[in-house]
This record gives structure tokens, C-alpha cells and sequence, in this order.
């Protein structure tokens, strides 16, 4: 006797529609809650991401050097970045702290003195004199009561600032965490990062040649914006810093960084702080100070822009510096501290996609023109 055979019942379309969009679903929902995770972890995460980057030429000499040791050189390269970098940006970070201090203490002082006068003397300093009186009638705040706004201002500027950098001091425990956390991720982004960044470009829904071709369109503009444009701002910062000390400035330290953070304003640049600063010393007879601060300016401060970052750049794609500008305030509007490289970075990306765009763009006219012709 014959057994019929079971057919098994064909799916509704509707039933796989529905099955497809419930295992989506599923799949977005564990990846959300995957990346919910390191939400936590974002910053140290992206510290070390960066400082990956920028020390991966380095650590691929190192590399040479120790015979193909990752495990070695990934630890002498953490070593060497907790050395010369971890460990100076703190007392960087405490002596900018204290300076902040002193300007706001010093400054409060002034303007709650009876004897301070914001306008100078016009037998002393005529020249500064008339340029106050001018700039006073401009801004329509000759006669009005500057000392009581200007001690506003003072004081919302320093309790800002005060607060931001107490709070390094206030999360120390955190702080120490996340700088351990960091450097475990960084050693393990030197060991193993060749091999996640391949990972991840297979995860690209792109051809290979696309693919190829993004990563060095990133690469390019990455190396810009952090050879070129942060190490040339931080150069610029310790020129600046050491000729404000020279000069005996106040708070040689907080007028050095602020120079360096000048170089990513569009068409100013470093002039923003030295430019007022020897203009100041000029009109108020100290010549030889004004000179030497101009001097040594436009000489060394400024022939950075246009020796040094063209040879860190070595002619890759460079952001705009109103791109850049944008980017960094804007990035440290969102993410604080980290947003003055992530902010460019993200921009870098944003470019780097949009360049992908046009290349792909022009090729399929040509494409297209070719087969016309035809």
C-alpha cells in the first residue's frame, strides 16, 4: 500500500513580507542595544580611536624595529604615550586651571578697585587714550557704567571657565578610569586594528574599488586635519606660549593656548591675540616689547601656516579652514573637549563621502557619454 507523500503548505507572500520585516526589527533592535552599551564608554572609545590614528606611522617604525613583536610594540607605544602626552596634558590642563584663577581673581580685583579708571590717562597715554574714547562713543558705552558690566562679564567668564576645569579635579576617580580604559583599548586598536578595519570594510554595501577608494579619500583628509591643522595649532600654541613668557605677560600659559586655538579662525588666524597684544604694548611706550612680540609674530608664528603645514599635509586633500572653524566649535558644542578633533573628523568624513559621490558621479557621465558615442 502507498503512502502519499506530505506536501508541505508554500508560504504567503505576505506571511515572508512580514517574517523579513519582524527578523529586521529584531536585528535593529539587538544592534541598538549592543551599541546602547558602549554609549557609556563613548569618549575614552574615541580617544583612543584618535590616538591610533595618529600615532600609527610610529607605531609601524616601532614595529619594524622590534622584528614584528604587536604585542611589544603596542605596549611600548602605550608606555610612550602615557609619558609624553597623558601625563603632560595634565599638568597642562592643572597649570591652565590656576591661571584661569589668577586672571579671574586679578581682574575682579581691578574692577572693584575705587581708583581704577578704564580710561588711560591722556597725558600719560594720549594715543590709547583717544583710540578707548573712540571705540567707547562706537559701541554707545562712553559715560555708561562699564564697571559694573564689565565685572559681569568677568565673573560669568571666570565662573565658566573655573567650572569646566574644577570639574577635572572634582571626577579624578573618573578620570583615572577612563584614561586606564582608554589605553586598553588603544593597545588592543595597535594589535588588532588592521585587522578590524578590514572587517569593516566588508561590512561597506559598496564595491571593492569604492570601498578602497573611501578609505583613502579618509585617510587623506584625516591627515590634514590632524598632521596639518592640530599639530600646526599646537606648535603655534608653544611658540606662543613661550614668547608670552619671555615678555613677562600675565598668564603666559591661558594667551598661548588661546593663540594656538586662533590658528582655525578663517582669514585671521594667530593675529586674533598677537595682533591686539602688540598693539597694546606699542601705544602704552613699551616699544621693545611691542616690537619683539611683532617681530617674532610675523616672522616665526606665522611662517607656520605657510612652512610647516604644507609639509605635514604633503599635498593631500586639505578642509577648508571655514569647514574646519565650523567643525571645531561646533564639535565642542556637542562632545566637549573631544569635540575639538571629533568635530573635524566628522566633517573629514562628511567630505570624504561627498568626494566619493562626485567621482562616482563624473564617472557615469563619462559613462554615459561614452555610450553615446558608440
Amino acid at each position: 500500500m502507498r503512502h502519499k507523500e506530505a506536501t508541505v503548505p508554500t508560504e504567503e507572500p505576505w506571511t515572508e513580507r512580514l517574517s523579513g520585516v519582524v527578523a529586521l526589527c529584531l536585528a535593529l533592535g539587538i544592534l541598538f542595544c549592543g551599541l546602547w552599551i558602549y554609549v557609556p564608554f563613548f569618549e575614552p572609545i574615541c580617544w583612543a580611536i584618535i590616538l591610533s590614528l595618529f600615532f600609527h606611522p610610529l607605531y609601524q617604525r616601532l614595529l619594524k624595529l622590534l622584528m614584528g613583536q604587536r604585542v611589544l610594540s603596542s605596549f611600548v607605544m602605550c608606555f610612550l604615550i602615557v609619558a609624553f602626552i597623558i601625563i603632560p596634558v595634565f599638568f597642562l590642563i592643572t597649570s591652565l586651571t590656576s591661571e584661569v584663577l589668577r586672571v579671574y581673581t586679578a581682574g575682579m580685583a581691578s574692577l572693584q578697585s575705587v581708583h581704577m579708571d578704564l580710561i588711560p590717562d591722556p597725558h600719560q597715554y594720549p594715543t590709547l587714550n583717544k583710540l578707548t574714547i573712540k571705540l567707547l562713543k562706537a559701541f554707545k558705552l562712553y559715560g555708561a557704567d562699564l564697571h559694573g558690566t564689565l565685572a559681569d562679564l568677568t565673573r560669568s567668564v571666570g565662573e565658566y571657565f573655573l567650572k569646566k576645569g574644577t570639574v577635572v579635579f572634582r571626577n579624578i576617580a573618573v578620570l583615572v578610569f577612563k584614561s586606564f580604559l582608554m589605553l586598553v583599548i588603544l593597545f588592543y586598536l595597535f594589535t588588532d586594528g588592521e585587522h578590524m578595519l578590514r572587517s569593516f570594510k566588508d561590512l561597506l554595501p559598496l564595491k571593492k574599488e569604492n570601498v578602497e577608494r573611501f578609505m583613502k579619500l579618509t585617510s587623506d583628509v584625516l591627515a590634514a586635519t590632524l598632521y596639518g591643522n592640530l599639530f600646526t595649532g599646537a606648535i603655534q600654541a608653544g611658540l606662543g606660549i613661550f614668547i608670552f613668557w619671555a615678555l613677562d605677560f600675565s598668564a603666559p600659559i591661558l594667551w598661548g593656548i588661546i593663540l594656538g586655538l586662533g590658528t582655525f579662525v578663517p582669514m585671521i588666524g594667530t593675529a586674533i591675540v598677537w595682533g591686539p597684544a602688540s598693539i597694546y604694548l606699542l601705544v602704552t611706550g613699551q616699544y621693545l616689547k611691542g616690537a619683539a612680540l611683532l617681530a617674532f609674530s610675523l616672522l616665526v608664528i606665522s611662517q607656520i601656516d605657510y612652512f610647516l603645514r604644507p609639509y605635514l599635509i604633503s599635498g593631500k586633500t586639505e578642509l577648508h579652514n571655514l569647514f574646519l572653524f565650523l567643525g571645531i566649535i561646533g564639535g565642542i558644542n556637542v562632545f566637549g573637549l573631544l569635540g575639538l578633533i571629533l568635530g573635524p573628523m566628522v566633517i573629514a568624513l562628511c567630505m570624504s563621502i561627498l568626494e566619493l559621490y562626485r567621482m562616482n558621479l563624473l564617472e557615469r557621465q563619462n559613462s554615459w557619454k561614452n555610450d553615446l558615442l558608440i
